[in-house]
């Protein structure tokens, strides 16, 4: 083999195996290779999100950017969630800068835009694209058991003759497990949380008509639907 091939071979095995090591390196970013998947048991829809950066998804074992949402529209419509429909151009006119300028910042995919657009309140919002309202995000699931507890304890004078019988014992049981998920899990505002921690946990529900009120309704509906699963497990 000549100098001269022997230098050019060295420089390609060189330049395949910086390839490789910047492949490896950048795996999970926009046009790179996706991270490997999870073990079996995973949940697909999350596999295939954490396989990539935030705002990419994997195709083909490649992580690509989805189409873009119409930021213009979407700040609209979050302009209208914010203020109605009915408020004055020149109140509305930052209002909906911010959220285009924000919409383009975290790249909003054309899916999340639909989800968006079906949203009726701020947390519906926020569960359709966190990144795009990080304010929203609870500051801490620590005190989602001191939540629970606190509620159970203002609930318990008033179940007083039922928690004897073993079957509503374990309903309540479940109930207040389920409310701490929820509130772990769902990511319930900071503000709801530090209202029923300010209850005076005398007894009375009185302190929680109140704070039922910073409960979004898309929360309410779906710890609804995660205090009826847990029902009907418990009937099986």
């Amino acid at each position: 083999m000549s100098r001269f091939a022997f230098v050019v071979v060295v420089v390609v095995l060189s330049a395949l195996g910086c390839a490789r090591e910047r492949s490896r390196l950048d795996t999970g970013k926009e046009r790179a290779d996706c991270r490997p998947a999870r073990s079996a048991g995973s949940a697909g829809s999350a596999d295939t999100a954490a396989r990539c950066d935030v705002g990419l998804i994997c195709l083909s074992e490649l992580c690509v950017r989805p189409p873009p949402a119409d930021c213009t529209v979407v700040a609209e419509n979050l302009a209208s969630m914010d203020l109605g429909n009915y408020a004055e151009p020149e109140q509305r006119a930052p209002v909906v800068a911010k959220y285009r300028a924000s919409c383009e910042q975290v790249r909003v995919s054309k899916e999340e835009a639909a989800c968006l657009d079906a949203a009726r309140d701020t947390w519906s919002a926020g569960q359709c694209v966190p990144r795009m309202f990080p304010e929203m995000a609870s500051t801490s699931t620590a005190d989602c058991r001191q939540v629970a507890d606190k509620v159970r304890a203002t609930m318990t004078p008033q179940l007083q003759g039922q928690i004897d019988n073993p079957q509503v014992r374990q309903w309540i049981d479940a109930t207040f497990q389920v409310m701490q998920q929820s509130c772990e899990q769902d990511a319930w505002p900071t503000g709801l949380k530090q209202c029923v921690l300010r209850s005076t946990g005398d007894g009375s529900t009185d302190a929680f008509t109140s704070c039922n009120q910073q409960m979004p309704p898309a929360l309410q509906a779906k710890l609804q639907d995660r205090l009826q699963s847990a029902m009907q497990q418990q009937m099986r």
